[in-house]
């Protein structure tokens, strides 16, 4: 981490801790925990359009890796009541859906905060999807997302020096693409990508990965 990215990280904790829900939802995570050691959760969200600043998030779905194993007996996914669903073709939920499963914004928030406390954050693109909780987190709570991020997209870039789709980089890695654009098949594949580029850092410690905030 750069000394910018940890300056900044304090002032977001202290900002942090005027919350309430400061102690709910945070847990200090050492940087200099080896990556074999820690704790991460892989996720992804759906949302109504691909600005964060104006998306409404539509569905969560996330997974925790303990260990470099993938927990899949502790899932998370919730649907998220929105009265604006954007393009139904690209991630398939309907306003029937929402109606049937869907749950207020504030709790799915909350329940995802308190199941990401922690641990490091992980996703494809992930400053999207973590712009968009970190968006709804102020809002409901006055807290910023304080947990430290790994994008799946920069951490293949890093390696091969070019980018490519979280589909082309699956089937790269010898991995089987099924049900893209549903937030808790999203998260798996790319909690199976995560695995494979993260293994050769697994002696490494956290603070050596491009982590971000």
């Amino acid at each position: 981490m750069s000394p910018f990215s940890l300056l900044k990280f304090s002032l977001l904790l202290r900002k942090a801790r005027r919350s309430p829900m400061f102690s709910e939802f945070y847990t200090e995570v050492d940087l200099g925990t080896r990556v074999k050691e820690a704790r991460f959760v892989v996720f992804d969200c759906e949302a109504s359009e691909l600005k964060p600043s104006r998306a409404s998030l539509l569905s969560v779905g996330a997974l925790r890796v303990k260990t470099l194993e993938l927990d899949l007996s502790d899932a998370f996914y919730e649907l998220v009541l929105s009265d604006r669903l954007g393009a139904v073709e690209v991630h398939g939920i309907t306003r029937e859906d929402l109606e049937r499963f869907g749950r207020p914004p504030k709790a799915v928030i909350e329940n995802f905060l308190k199941y990401i406390k922690g641990s490091i954050l992980v996703g494809f693109y992930a400053g999207f999807d973590s712009a968009l909780v970190d968006r709804y987190s102020r809002e409901f709570f006055g807290y910023p997302l304080l947990n430290f991020k790994l994008d799946v997209f920069e951490l293949y870039r890093r390696r091969h020096g070019r980018g490519e789709s979280l589909e082309g980089i699956a089937r790269e890695l010898g991995l089987e693409v099924r049900g893209r654009h549903v937030a808790i098949d999203d998260a798996y594949i790319t909690a199976l990508v995560f695995l494979k580029l993260i293994y050769p850092y697994r002696d490494e410690k956290l603070k050596n990965l491009p982590l971000f905030l």
